[in-house]
């Protein structure tokens, strides 16, 4: 039986959340403006609808044409030895974008947050996924020139501390509570977590780094990408950047890889046969594959959507299997060979990241 790259049941919870969050659908109409300001053809995500809505997008692209700064954001909760290919989706399209606008990036590495939300990690537990989980972004290929990476734990402070509770004193606990659904057992850190983020995205919590002049980065707009799930941790932002003075932050929101155990669940870090991890070899990349979708075949039409470049050999390869001319074996082969590949690839670079090369990162300096 065909099998349809996009689920239906997948489309009707991205179609609920841009209904519930009044988030607007990407159209080819943006995806034409962008490519002509840029002159890039929109990354496969983009073509493909993995990145589906966004919020202000269009305000980004008008910043561009003018030749207005913007700087990007995106992070990482460190929870786990290695990544897995479902958390490779923000940090290859962010670093895409930053090629595409030349843009400067701030990368935030929330292990307070991770600490807050699951109080049986220890501190120095968090501190050595902290390292891993860095190492693995950079193999993604960010440039040190104008790349900045920080530790919550480390970096907050002055600047950025000062944001944190000018856009605090604006958040009702009933907001974070509907927007996150917290309650009142969880503890007080949690809620606080969101006027980190916040604050994150204001160019002003990095002087010094962005840049030196405060009506620059008073004038610099925010662009991140992230996937939608967590959407609720920058919905204060939204609500209360315009009384701080600052421009709210424009979002691309991304759907979920989902996970190996089903094409209609997503795949956590912390379910190990759920995932494919940026560490596995290639055979056991190829005997989890193999295993799941051989009981669920949608799941092998949605990762050759995220990750097979070629649209036209996409599209052929869908083509010939609803036509009967493919088997279902024949597909899992290619699979395996297209995320084994993409693997390969991200563990290349991962090898030559060092400790050095880290520090480089997160040293703080005046990005060009």
């Amino acid at each position: 039986m065909a099998v349809p790259i996009v689920q239906p049941s997948a489309d009707s919870v991205l179609d609920s959340f841009i209904d519930g969050t009044q988030a607007s659908r990407l159209d080819s109409r943006l995806l034409e403006r962008f490519e002509r300001l840029t002159g890039r053809k929109p990354h496969r995500y983009l073509r493909r609808g993995i990145v589906f809505c966004h919020r202000d997008f269009e305000l980004i692209l008008d910043k561009y044409e003018h030749g207005e700064k913007i700087f990007l954001k995106t992070g990482r909760g460190p929870s786990s030895d290695s990544l897995h290919i479902g958390h490779s989706i923000p940090f290859e399209f962010t670093k895409w974008l930053q090629e595409a606008f030349g843009a400067k990036l701030v990368i935030m590495l929330t292990d307070d947050m991770k600490l807050l939300h699951s109080t049986s990690l220890k501190f120095q537990d968090v501190r050595r996924f902290l390292i891993d989980n860095a190492k693995d972004i950079l193999a993604f290929g960010f440039p040190m020139e104008s790349t900045f990476m920080f530790s919550n734990l480390d970096f907050v402070g002055g600047a950025f501390y000062e944001n944190i509770v000018a856009v605090a004193r604006h958040i009702q606990v009933s907001s974070i509570k509907t927007a996150l659904g917290f309650n009142d057992d969880n503890n007080v850190g949690m809620f606080y977590c969101c006027s980190t983020q916040s604050a994150g995205a204001f160019a002003t919590s990095y002087p010094g780094i962005l840049a030196t002049d405060i009506a620059e980065l008073r004038n610099m707009s925010c662009l991140i990408a992230c996937s939608y799930d967590i959407d609720g941790y920058f919905s204060e932002v939204r609500k209360h950047a315009h009384k701080l003075g600052y421009a709210s932050p424009a979002f691309l929101y991304s759907s979920l890889l989902p996970s190996l155990q089903s094409s209609q669940a997503k795949m956590s870090a912390s379910v190990s046969n759920s995932a494919i991890y940026l560490t596995d070899s290639p055979s056991a990349i190829q005997e989890k594959l193999e295993t799941s979708v051989a009981r669920d075949l949608a799941v092998a039409f949605q990762y050759l959507k995220f990750f097979m470049e070629d649209d036209d050999e996409l599209e052929s390869l869908t083509r010939r299997y609803r036509a009967g001319e493919l088997s279902d074996e024949d597909v899992i082969k290619v699979v395996v060979e297209v995320v084994q590949a993409y693997v390969a690839e991200f563990q290349s670079h991962r090898g030559r990241v060092t400790d050095e090369f880290l520090q480089g990162f997160m040293e703080h300096r005046l990005l060009s």
